[in-house]
């Protein structure tokens, strides 16, 4: 409905241009929790609810050319057109090269989980504070993860879908 629109719209405004009581954003940047089978062991994924996706996929129509220049080429996922396939084709020609004598393949951990929040909303302030506002309302304290009827709390790293 247009009323839904509108309440969406009026809160993702209200999220990017003023600091809001974290105590009252609990029931948004809460999440389920979905164990996903990584063999070995099992990454945990936290799911945001409908409401937070899509004001982040509005936030980030809105900012995505100040997230492309701050990150530049260092980040491929962050709307570069074509990002990741180029990353794929620049491997393959270095690994077709004559000259190439190995390729060391490192399997990164779990980025999401291992963000340090407070140093990355501190750097964020400086790189692209078009969002800094709303990382801060949505990071600043930590989220419920909900797992059956348990609830852990979230202190590290983001939410797969967020800005």
């Amino acid at each position: 409905s247009s009323d839904l629109c509108e309440a969406l719209a009026a809160m993702g405004r209200r999220l990017c241009t003023e600091y809001v009581d974290p105590v009252t954003l609990g029931a948004f940047t809460a999440c389920r929790l979905i164990p996903l089978d990584k063999n070995p062991g099992v990454r945990p994924i936290g799911i945001c609810e409908v409401s937070r996706r899509i004001i982040g996929k509005a936030v980030l129509s809105i900012v995505k050319p100040e997230i492309q220049q701050a990150t530049g080429s260092l980040q491929l996922c962050a709307g570069q057109l074509c990002g990741l396939e180029s990353a794929i084709h620049a491997m393959r020609s270095v690994f077709e090269d004559a000259d190439t004598d190995g390729l060391l393949l490192v399997d990164a951990q779990n980025a999401f989980n291992s963000l340090n929040r407070d140093a990355a909303l501190r750097n964020i302030r400086w790189i692209c504070p078009e969002i800094s506002t709303v990382l801060t309302n949505i990071y600043r304290d930590p989220a419920e993860l909900f797992a059956g009827g348990d609830a852990l709390l979230s202190r590290e790293g983001t939410t797969q879908g967020d800005p």
